[in-house]
């Protein structure tokens, strides 16, 4: 079979679907980047969400790491076929007023899962994926751990809710330093 057949074959298989909210976790991450960098937004939803007041321009100058995830970011974006609508005035996150405290900014993954009753010690959770961040936040026992953005080594960023599903808190969680344990796995 010819390279081409395999390309067009492969072009055949279903991309997979990620929710709007998904998209919109990925739009604001790359975003968040570029405010902090001091990028001026134009759209209503760059303005509402993201204060222009310190910014600087439309053209602006990434670290090389920042840069890779702006790239990486685009791809995922690209990949999901994601259409954010900017002309809305506000995202429907749970956890962007969290994610501002962030040092490492977690990067939406196609999957979720949850963590249904936490029954480990309590753990917390830091501002980026090293315990020489800054401590933001804590799961305790009973909280609800949600999972859905990329793993980074054996850190993941989560998010605790209370039992009807409302942000608690979030952060960066060391898995290899406190085993997950739960009541129930959901995802």
């Amino acid at each position: 079979m010819s390279i081409r057949c395999i390309a067009f074959l492969l072009m055949l298989l279903p991309v997979p679907a990620l929710a709007q909210d998904g998209c919109d976790d990925l739009w604001f991450t790359r975003n968040l980047i570029m405010d902090r960098a001091g990028y001026c937004f134009g759209t209503a939803l760059g303005q509402s969400v993201f204060d222009n007041g310190d910014c600087l321009g439309k053209s602006v100058a990434l670290d090389p790491h920042s840069n890779r995830l702006v790239q990486e970011i685009r791809g995922l974006e690209q990949y999901h076929r994601c259409k954010v609508d900017t002309g809305r005035r506000q995202l429907t996150l749970d956890d962007t007023h969290l994610r501002r405290f962030l040092v490492d900014l977690p990067i939406r993954d196609e999957f979720e899962g949850a963590c249904l009753g936490w029954l480990s010690e309590p753990v917390p959770l830091y501002s980026g994926h090293s315990s020489g961040t800054a401590r933001i936040g804590m799961i305790r026992t009973g909280d609800i751990v949600g999972y859905a953005h990329l793993q980074v080594g054996s850190w993941s960023y989560v998010t605790t809710h209370s039992s009807d599903w409302r942000v608690k808190s979030g952060g960066w969680y060391d898995r290899s330093a406190t085993p997950e344990n739960c009541r129930k796995h959901a995802g």
